[in-house]
């Protein structure tokens, strides 16, 4: 067991930290949905399908581990198109990157809510829809972080 005379400096330290910045706040996040932070490069968000790249080989759907891409045949068609069920989605990217034609791209679009199971999942028609975020649809300002030596993170127009 500690001696509690050896630790009151450092309960001092950690009450006037407290103090200082109840008095001084120094925020770090961000009023979303007024503001949105811009994903960094490589961010994985939804998947955007290329219909006209796409030569239905079924790679991606092989690939996925979570068995969250399907192949979607219409009638009169021999080999299906693929979509994506978002429940069951990890985000890995790997039909991203086994799709020997790019027809599969990672956005960086993240920020979608939905109102019932059903429209979590995304046949190839829906796939093909560029996904735009709420916030931005609603008007939102881009902000990025920037790390300022004397106040920490802020956030500024991007």
């Amino acid at each position: 067991m500690s001696n509690p005379v050896k630790n009151f400096p450092r309960h001092i330290e950690a009450i006037w930290t407290g103090l200082k910045y109840l008095v001084k706040p120094n925020r770090m996040t961000v009023y979303y949905p007024e503001y949105f932070v811009e994903p960094s490069e490589g961010y994985r968000g939804l998947i955007r399908y290329y219909p006209d790249k796409c030569i239905q080989c079924g790679l991606c759907a092989m690939v996925c581990p979570a068995g969250a891409m399907k192949m979607y045949v219409k009638k009169g068609e021999k080999k299906g198109r693929p979509g994506v069920n978002y429940q069951r989605c990890i985000f890995c990217g790997f039909c991203v990157d086994i799709c020997p034609q790019d027809a599969l791209e990672m956005t960086k679009i993240h920020d979608v809510a939905f109102e019932r199971f059903e429209d979590l999942v995304f046949p190839p028609e829906k796939m093909a829809l560029e996904p735009v975020s709420p916030a931005l649809k609603m008007g939102a300002k881009k902000v990025k972080p920037v790390f300022d030596e004397e106040r920490g993170l802020r956030h500024e127009s991007a």
